[in-house]
């Protein structure tokens, strides 16, 4: 298993769903950083895979003053010798809707390398793309802005400003989410409230969900994943774990600063 697919995955782990709100509060600030351990789990051994992080930074795009969202993932350094993995993922989004302006990725895997920019215009309703990958000529693409559609990382901040307590167990909650030039319209199951148990933070209150998957290299199609957020002013992911196509990976919060209110505070 190529350990790229890991630092992918979590970012689509992450992002959990979408549901429209007129009004919303954001739950997240400028300053604020999380950090997940990754992990694959193969012939009964945990192995660390690497690190993920997400943080927010007030920012300007085109003019605008606007939120700046950055996802870093990469493999730990003793790992550098057989596939080594640096990933960074930018999103530029309105921060009253969250809205995306801007979606940029520059990945780094092993003897594989991209760097994609994604724009939306929203008075043309298309996504404009251009991507480069290595020696390759560049290419331009055009895509159609559906209504509703996140990048997958503003998904994530998105997801954490919606009332899950209006949501009701087993309910199907929509999701429109753009990557590799197309929309997915899929949906998450609600499961209700749980209670994680983690080894540092300690017994925390969550909302359980399962996202329906698409049929790709790493996940079958399904519901196989499981994603803990937590139910406090925060609303943040703290573990996410799912089967896949050989074994299976989980992420787990392990540092986290800037946050709005105490972490499992109601």
């Amino acid at each position: 298993m190529r350990i790229t697919s890991i630092i992918i995955a979590t970012t689509l782990l992450l992002s959990l769903f979408f549901n429209r709100v007129e009004a919303q509060v954001n739950r997240f600030q400028s300053g604020e950083k999380l950090t997940y351990g990754v992990y694959y789990y193969l012939m009964g051994v945990w192995v660390v895979a690497g690190d993920v992080s997400f943080s927010v930074e007030s920012a300007e795009h085109r003019g605008k003053q606007c939120l700046k969202f950055i996802g870093e993932g990469g493999t730990h350094k003793r790992y550098d010798w057989f596939y080594k993995v640096v990933d960074r993922y930018e999103s530029y989004v309105n921060p009253i809707d969250i809205r995306p302006y801007r979606f940029r990725r520059d990945v780094s895997e092993g003897d594989h390398y991209f760097v994609e920019d994604c724009v939306f215009d929203y008075s043309k309703n298309a996504i404009f793309s251009v991507l480069k990958i290595k020696e390759k000529p560049l290419q331009v693409d055009t895509s159609t802005l559906v209504d509703g559609s996140f990048d997958v990382l503003s998904m994530i901040y998105h997801a954490r400003n919606l009332d899950y307590e209006s949501f009701e167990i087993d309910q199907k909650v929509p999701i429109n989410m753009f990557i590799d030039r197309e929309t997915h319209e899929l949906f998450i199951r609600y499961l209700g409230v749980d209670t994680y148990k983690h080894s540092e933070y300690g017994e925390i209150e969550c909302y359980v969900f399962s996202p329906l998957l698409v049929n790709g290299t790493l996940f079958k199609s399904g519901e196989r994943m499981k994603v803990y957020v937590t139910k406090d002013e925060n609303v943040i992911p703290i573990y996410v774990e799912s089967e896949i196509r050989v074994g299976s990976i989980r992420a787990e919060l392990i540092d986290y600063t800037g946050l709005r209110a105490k972490l499992g505070a109601d």
